[in-house]
């Protein structure tokens, strides 16, 4: 591996593309391990994290806090190795991200058969289990409609079987199917779900992020690679953030005007032209535990349902 020059920065104009953003360490290092690590599985020297971070105004204090964290939350694992410190993804941070990475990376969602996937949680389950269940369906993409009882209208039963195993909770948790009836108005499910998801908050942050990003479609593909790569990192986490807020709701449920099938449609274009510059980026900079940082050009191709053509 040949390490980039201490003088390859981020352009002044790419860098003022996260004007206004407030970019944490745990969060970023969530996207980083998310979008960089997960689809290889090694172990990153912490001071190839502590570099990867710097761009984003993350000092190395800041990273060495947040790995700490994310280590004791069980995000990521750590190997001492003579004086270098390395961090992977653990069993749990790597369930985590595969699960989020189904929801930022896939292709349009599969057609709604108006279905319903229903979990309702026993009022007497301790509050450590509820509070871990919780987070993580509304990660998944759930939504609270009553207190205890969250929906989903398109669920991948076996990440909601993984996430139930792994908060414990399978004697408290009670998961049906529902379907609407015919006969009855679909506008107060409509306007249920308005209410339930925010949507009109989650819709203004997905206009955002198209005002914010379709600027650098056209000249993408010729950035340098330290600028792609910050451009691909800060495309994902902005996705990310706001997709956490999106239920990813059938189009029967969705205005007609909703921006966040732009929003997908501008990051997997965008997403694509970067890969290829920002991979050469990472792979110059970044030193893994175990040889060289491996190629994950298979996965990359396949994000965002572009297809292994999208990528050369």
């Amino acid at each position: 591996m040949t390490p980039a020059t201490d003088t390859e920065t981020v352009s002044p104009r790419i860098a003022r593309l996260a004007r206004g953003l407030k970019l944490g360490a745990n969060s970023m290092l969530v996207t980083l391990f998310g979008d960089v690590v997960a689809p290889r599985p090694q172990a990153v020297w912490l001071g190839s994290l502590i570099r990867l971070a710097a761009p984003f105004g993350i000092n190395d204090r800041l990273v060495r806090t947040a790995t700490f964290r994310l280590t004791a939350d069980d995000w990521l694992s750590a190997t001492r190795i003579g004086r270098r410190s390395y961090y992977g993804l653990s069993t749990t941070g790597l369930q985590r991200v595969l699960h989020a990475g189904k929801r930022i990376y896939s292709g349009e969602a599969a057609e709604w058969d108006g279905n319903w996937t229903l979990v309702m949680v026993r009022g007497d389950v301790r509050a450590t289990i509820r509070q871990k269940l919780r987070r993580e369906l509304l990660w998944e993409g759930f939504g609270a409609i009553a207190p205890g009882v969250l929906a989903h209208p398109n669920a991948d039963l076996a990440s909601l079987r993984e996430i139930v195993l792994a908060a414990h909770a399978q004697e408290y948790v009670a998961v049906m199917e529902a379907h609407g009836l015919e006969g009855f108005s679909i506008r107060p499910l409509q306007v249920l779900m308005h209410q339930t998801f925010k949507l009109g908050d989650v819709a203004t942050a997905w206009g955002a992020l198209v005002r914010r990003f379709s600027p650098l479609v056209e000249d993408a593909a010729g950035l340098a690679p330290v600028d792609a790569f910050f451009v691909r990192t800060l495309l994902v986490h902005e996705y990310r953030r706001v997709l956490l807020r999106d239920p990813n709701l059938p189009e029967a449920l969705l205005p007609q005007d909703w921006p966040g099938r732009t929003a997908r449609e501008l990051s997997r274009t965008l997403y694509m032209a970067l890969v290829g510059p920002s991979e050469d980026y990472l792979h110059r900079v970044v030193e893994v535990a175990d040889g060289s940082l491996l190629d994950a050009s298979q996965i990359l191709r396949e994000r965002f349902g572009a297809g292994p053509q999208a990528v050369p």
